[in-house]
């Protein structure tokens, strides 16, 4: 009835013994170095090969209500210095759909559009970047100029067409000159194609020590 003594000392065959593996991976360390440097040496042609790529951007923010109110009422003469509670949520209003038409133009002109958080709490971003990226950093600051001014002049036009065509008010204003940077790292290249060629040449060093104990197991 009772169960043999040796069964506590069996071995377990579903364990994996790391020093085996260790060793393996040590005794093909030059593989492993050969592949890393393949790695890194492959990753640095395609870097050279391939084209560079410049970032234009900058920070841009609803224009300014009183601006608006003034262009659409009194261009001639000054404005009213405190506009009636219920024209300021009117002209809030138009001040959001010229600036959020002009954010829809830039986006369809393949403009990346991100928002900040607001610094004051509320649920609304105040501020905005936007950019875009090309071969050169002078073809990607045209481009993102290119674009502002379109989305500019569209979102007025569609929202205020009764603007006479000279009129100064801008769909948005913008708070920083454009700004350019390359997004290529040589270092970044170098350590991705070293890292993937570590862990090829690992994953064949132990391939080939499980093939040759299941060879010796049968």
């Amino acid at each position: 009835m009772s169960s043999p003594m040796h069964s506590n000392n069996r071995p377990n065959d579903d364990e994996i013994d790391l020093i085996p593996l260790i060793q393996a991976l040590w005794a093909s360390k030059i593989t492993i170095i050969a592949t890393t440097i393949v790695g890194a040496a492959a990753s640095l042609a395609l870097y050279a090969s391939s084209p560079e790529q410049w970032t234009a951007s900058t920070y841009i923010t609803k224009s300014s209500l009183y601006d608006l109110y003034k262009e659409v009422n009194e261009k001639n003469a000054p404005a009213k210095t405190s506009p009636l509670s219920l024209e300021t949520k009117l002209y809030s209003t138009i001040q959001n759909d010229i600036f959020f038409s002009a954010m829809g133009v830039m986006a369809a002109n393949s403009i990346t559009l991100k928002d900040t958080p607001p610094k004051s709490g509320g649920s609304e971003p105040v501020l905005y970047i936007a950019s875009t990226t090309a071969t050169t950093a002078a073809l990607a600051s045209s481009q993102l100029k290119s674009a502002m001014d379109n989305a500019n002049t569209q979102a007025i036009a569609l929202n205020l067409p009764a603007l006479a065509a000279g009129n100064t008010l801008k769909a948005f204003n913008t708070l920083d000159e454009i700004k350019t940077s390359t997004i290529k790292s040589t270092k970044k290249y170098a350590f991705l194609g070293a890292f993937l060629g570590l862990i090829l040449g690992s994953v064949f060093v132990l391939g080939r020590f499980f093939i040759r104990q299941y060879k010796q197991s049968n």
